[in-house]
């Protein structure tokens, strides 16, 4: 999709400049059809998606008042709002002065609308036409795609060819693909061979190429130890992984994990937001109903090897 990032809010008229090329010409057929468009009041055709659908005010709470665009798999991809949320304010917390935002696997731009709520310059990439496209409508929606900008391409490659190096990211974050719903079918979430587009550790090591600072959000029965071994060899025999379980409505939604040294000095400013967070925050206990399925000495592990603690949306 072009060797620079194109701005959110001149989406259409980046694509006719550039007609020429295939992905935009995709991109004009699904601007002038206005695609994927959702309707909130009816639900979706596919009946493997409804129990999504019920949940829609989750994933974008302008759903029923905005356009909000999304394809069959972002249903079960798109970061929830409130999760979203309260990811990007953290960020905002542990790094005030920070500007530059990088959204790896964009999706529908659930997690880079709630960055560009916070910080003035966010960049997504992804590897579908169809999701770049979302991102920007959904970004529209809310106001904030003056503060966005997109790539589409593969991320091996655009890593491989330093397609993105030339910005320098304060943080780079990325929430990529588990693999579907079916990643809860095993009680441990295999992090090298199920994650994609590659392994946690050649993940880690791409990511790091372009920020020191790097967030990613991953299954909730994420193999920790994998984690662990990933960050030392990564990082080195010494280093750590901080790893945020998040609660919401009583349910484990998944785990933030952060390598840098703002997210382990964090200490909460002086705002209500900020006093809320830290009241949520709680120490890895015994009595965790799902750190406990866990073997004991995988526990005893992770605890040693990375900092692990517990934030609940709902206080």
């Amino acid at each position: 999709m072009g060797r620079t990032f194109i701005h959110a809010s001149k989406i259409k008229h980046a694509a006719r400049k550039r007609k020429h090329h295939s992905n935009f010409r995709t991109l004009i057929k699904l601007l002038n059809n206005d695609a994927y468009k959702i309707e909130s009041s009816k639900p979706l055709k596919n009946g493997k998606l409804f129990k999504y659908w019920r949940n829609r005010r989750r994933l974008f709470s302008k759903i029923d008042s905005a356009s909000i665009y999304m394809t069959d798999e972002l249903w079960f991809s798109v970061t929830p709002e409130r999760i979203a949320c309260f990811l990007a304010n953290f960020v905002k917390a542990c790094m005030p002065n920070a500007e530059r935002i990088l959204d790896v696997f964009c999706g529908g731009g659930g997690n880079t609308i709630q960055f560009a709520m916070q910080f003035p310059y966010v960049y997504g990439v992804d590897y579908s036409i169809e999701h770049i496209y979302c991102t920007a409508k959904n970004a529209q929606s809310y106001g904030v795609d003056d503060r966005i900008w997109l790539k589409r391409g593969s991320w091996k490659k655009l890593v491989s060819k330093q397609k993105l190096s030339k910005i320098k990211y304060d943080c780079v974050f990325g929430s990529p693909p588990w693999g579907g719903p079916e990643y809860l079918r095993n009680d441990v979430y295999d992090l090298e061979q199920h994650l994609k587009p590659m392994g946690i550790t050649k993940m880690l090591k791409s990511f790091l190429k372009l920020s020191p600072n790097v967030i990613m959000f991953l299954p909730r029965n994420s193999d920790l130890n994998q984690l662990s071994r990933a960050t030392r060899k990564v990082l080195g025999p010494f280093a750590k992984c901080k790893v945020l379980y998040v609660k919401e409505n009583g349910y484990m939604k998944g785990i933030f994990c952060m390598w840098g040294e703002c997210f382990f000095n964090y200490e909460p400013a002086s705002t209500e937001n900020s006093r809320r967070e830290s009241s949520e925050k709680e120490e890895l206990s015994s009595e965790n109903e799902e750190l406990s399925k866990r073997k004991k000495h995988e526990s005893t592990t992770t605890t040693k090897d990375n900092t692990v603690d517990i934030y609940d949306l709902n206080g």
